[in-house]
């Protein structure tokens, strides 16, 4: 288990996400404008926290993401202050299903994925999975079963 098993790469459940269930269960897409706060916390430390704005009126659907990044090295703080743009798909009984649009930019083209959650990995950034190159913590465990077939 953990990044030493198969590949270095992070898992999800080591990063901060933030997800469209969440936001929703808060009531951040009941029409106009919403604000918010959201702290990570570590073995019962706070390990950061976002504020966030949410616009759902038509045409002006983001979420924007305001932030102090540390870096862990030299210990320079950074204000990050970006958008996201948000998606919709009508549901099938009424209403809308939330998407996010990932904001990340890789190798000089965006990405725009339409995605459930934004991760902020080993970066400054919240982006999709892809993006940020994440796997999860069960692709990374080791099957007994193939041992005993070996």
């Amino acid at each position: 288990m953990g990044r030493s098993s198969y590949s270095n790469r992070w898992t999800v459940e080591e990063c901060k996400s933030l997800s469209i269930k969440f936001l929703n269960k808060h009531r951040c897409f009941n029409g106009g404008v919403r604000w918010g706060r959201v702290r990570w916390s570590r073995n019962g430390e706070q390990a950061g926290g976002i504020s966030f704005m949410v616009s759902t009126v038509e045409f002006e659907e983001y979420i924007r993401f305001q932030y102090t990044q540390t870096d862990r090295r030299t210990g320079k703080k950074t204000q990050l202050d970006y958008k996201a743009r948000l998606d919709w798909t009508p549901c099938h009984f009424g209403g809308r299903r939330w998407w996010f649009r990932c904001p990340l930019v890789v190798n000089g083209s965006g990405c725009y994925r339409r995605v459930g959650v934004l991760y902020l990995a080993n970066g400054k950034y919240f982006g999709c999975r892809n993006c940020h190159d994440l796997t999860y913590t069960s692709c990374k465990e080791h099957d007994k079963r193939v041992d005993a077939l070996l």
